[in-house]
Order: C-alpha cells, then structure tokens, then sequence
C-alpha cells in the first residue's frame, strides 16, 4: 500500500504539469503539497486531519479547474488552503517564517510609543526625539526576542 501523501502529490503534479513558475507560486502549490504530508504524518493522532483528508482527496482531483476556472472550485481550493493552515498553526505550531519577528516588532512598536508619548509628557520642547527613543526602546528589544523565538521554530523544523 502505498503512502496517501504520495498519491496525492502525484496526482496534483499530474494535473498540474506545464503550469508556469508564477502560477505555482501565487496559488500556493507548494504549501499545500506541504501541508498535505502534514496532514497525513498528524492524521493518526488528530481528528480534524483525518477530515481534511476528504476535502483534499475531492480538492486534488479538480485542482486544475480550481487554478484555470475562478469560481466555485477555486474558492474551495482557496479556504482548504487557508484551513489548512491555521489549523497547523494553531494545533500543531508550524508557523510562516518571521512570524514572530512580525508579531513581536508590532507590539514593541506600539509599546515603544506609547514610552515615547510619556517621554513627551515629560519634556515637550524635543518631542521628535523623545518619540524616536521610546520608538527604539519598544523596537529593538522586541524584534530580537521574535528573532529568537523564529530562530527556534526553524531548529525545530517547524516552518510553514
């Protein structure tokens, strides 16, 4: 018997052969044949993966018309993906890359003016600089410690 993953991946290959570089990317192609081992490496442990082997299944055998057609299809393809996704996300923590320099350095950046809004309480004749330091000093910290946390999702191999 043969891997289901492998079945899959074939088949979307198969259909999909001759698509351009650009399509393959703007469609997501790649991260979905990622996801689909990963829902075939999790579907033994977790429910939600042994249902989306379904929606997979009847999803790769119309994808060329989900790619070529918009409509209906497309939008199934579309929301399997997104599906997908945060499911592994949440449930499993795989996670795109930067994703916590992102989330981190937005929240420093918040934090950080809101530092520099007091600093301008304080003294109000420099209020570019006193923004600019509480700018830095949420930043700086921040983006380093979702740095970190990044670092540690790509040593775990837990890349979207």
């Amino acid at each position: 018997m043969e891997n289901w993953a492998t079945n899959i991946t074939d088949t979307i290959d198969k259909k999909l052969e001759g698509l351009r570089d650009k399509e393959i990317i703007f469609f997501r192609i790649g991260e979905f044949k990622r996801n689909i081992n990963r829902v075939d490496y999790f579907s033994k442990s977790c429910q939600i993966c042994q249902k989306e082997k379904i929606s997979i299944s009847e999803i790769s055998d119309k994808i060329d018309e989900a790619l070529n057609v918009p409509g209906k299809t497309r939008r199934e393809y579309d929301r399997l993906i997104s599906r997908l996704s945060k499911h592994m996300q949440k449930e499993h923590n795989f996670y795109a890359p930067y994703y916590y320099s992102y989330i981190y350095s937005f929240f420093g950046i918040v934090v950080g003016l809101i530092i520099g809004y007091a600093l301008v309480q304080i003294n109000s004749d420099i209020w570019v600089e006193m923004l600019s330091i509480g700018f830095a000093i949420g930043l700086l910290p921040a983006y380093v410690l979702g740095h970190i946390k990044d670092k540690k999702v790509r040593s775990e191999k837990r890349l979207m």
